[in-house]
């Protein structure tokens, strides 16, 4: 089985996860992955003290030029092959495999068959093909060992750097640190929704009344709303010293925060999975807190 890791730090985590899910059932697995991509969602997964396996060529080219067993055909039937996720899928997996291995295969609607979903994978029990979607947490990867496990790789090899230190020293000595992840940049772009300011501000007034001394340690991507929208707060301190590129070392350092408030966002739904502070508050939004935005 091979395992496409691609889009953002929580899309990678979400497929490098569910690698590890299938390795621990005794399936082989290899990941595609590459740097040499020319875009702004790089690889940083290799950051993290993780275990990947990268697929060797042999195994790409006879992926690419194997025939399909039935159940992956008939799965094909069963999309919608011009979805926008399918194709997105298609599209990164070869960026990959292009990119790191010089093979050129064309897409074809026979190479997408062999594209499976995680679901096929654990409804039918596909042993074969490729893997680009399991992007959030699901029931199965609930298992506390598993997650423990998980807890240890997805840690920083390498100590922060200076500025990023400094912030992790703030939030170790605040008695109450709060994270908020505030998830806005490209969902505006693309008309998904977003967390809407009342329930920042309820949930944010909430922890004032019930925490002592709470800081709280603002995280986004649209910086310069969450400081206009939270201005009239005490003890806030925007986190913008990192730029996308970078964005794991928010991820680590929202980690860090004992209470959390949430976005809808993969970043978010992985920070709560591998979230070790059981004794803190934390709010992730329902369909009700969020709404789409037209961009300004």
């Amino acid at each position: 089985m091979l395992i496409c890791l691609n889009g953002g730090l929580g899309n990678q985590i979400g497929n490098y996860v569910f690698g590890q899910f299938l390795i621990e059932k005794g399936i082989d697995v290899e990941f595609v992955f590459s740097d040499n991509v020319n875009d702004a969602r790089a690889i940083v997964l290799d950051r993290f003290n993780v275990d990947l396996t990268p697929a060797k060529k042999e195994t790409i080219e006879k992926f690419l030029f194997e025939k399909p067993g039935a159940k992956q055909v008939s799965t094909l039937f069963t999309k919608n092959i011009f979805d926008k996720i399918w194709r997105n899928n298609l599209w990164n997996f070869l960026k990959r495999i292009r990119a790191e291995y010089a093979v050129y295969p064309k897409k074809t609607p026979f190479l997408l068959s062999k594209i499976v979903s995680y679901k096929d994978v654990l409804k039918y029990g596909c042993r074969v093909g490729a893997v680009c979607d399991c992007y959030s947490p699901i029931p199965e990867f609930n298992d506390e060992k598993f997650k423990e496990k998980m807890q240890k790789q997805l840690t920083l090899k390498e100590p922060l750097d200076e500025k990023n230190n400094q912030i992790l020293k703030m939030i170790k000595n605040a008695k109450n640190p709060v994270g908020v992840h505030i998830r806005r940049g490209d969902f505006i772009d693309f008309k998904f929704p977003v967390v809407k300011s009342e329930f920042l501000i309820e949930k944010m007034e909430y922890m004032m009344k019930t925490l002592m001394e709470p800081e709280f340690f603002i995280f986004s991507n649209g910086m310069d709303w969450a400081k206009e929208t939270l201005k009239d707060f005490n003890n806030v301190h925007f986190v913008d010293i990192n730029d996308e590129a970078h964005g794991y070392l928010d991820f680590v350092l929202f980690n860090e925060c004992i209470h959390r408030i949430y976005s809808n966002s993969t970043f978010s739904l992985w920070a709560r999975y591998l979230n070790r502070h059981k004794e803190g508050f934390e709010f992730y939004p329902d369909e009700n807190d969020m709404q789409v935005e037209e961009k300004a």
